[in-house]
């Protein structure tokens, strides 16, 4: 309840921990841990902060997995791999903050 803001919102935030990010298909991988959420299946990420700069994207969640299973959500403190589709993959690299808001 506490990421939710004015207007029923839902901020999303994932930071990429684990060394950069994957090819995966049409897409790429990213392992981190989610500091705003829940983040789900089928929300976008529309700001990459990293490399010295932030950055608009267009990055949408096709997949949460945690220890190779497949999930709908990740919870806020929670870690696992998202794979992403979209507009902005150069600036998903390790250490990236990924931003959105959600209705």
């Amino acid at each position: 309840m506490g990421a939710d803001v004015g207007g029923g919102m839902r901020k999303i935030e994932f930071a990429e921990l684990g060394g950069g990010p994957v090819a995966d298909g049409n897409g790429v991988r990213i392992t981190g841990r989610c500091y705003k959420g829940p983040i789900r299946v089928g929300d976008f990420f529309t700001e990459a902060r990293g490399g010295g700069g932030k950055f608009d994207v267009a990055l949408k969640v096709n997949a949460v997995v945690y220890h190779g299973e497949f999930f709908n959500e990740m919870v806020k403190g929670q870690s696992a791999e998202i794979v992403l589709t979209g507009n902005g993959f150069e600036r998903v690299t390790a250490g990236v903050r990924l931003r959105g808001l959600m209705p």
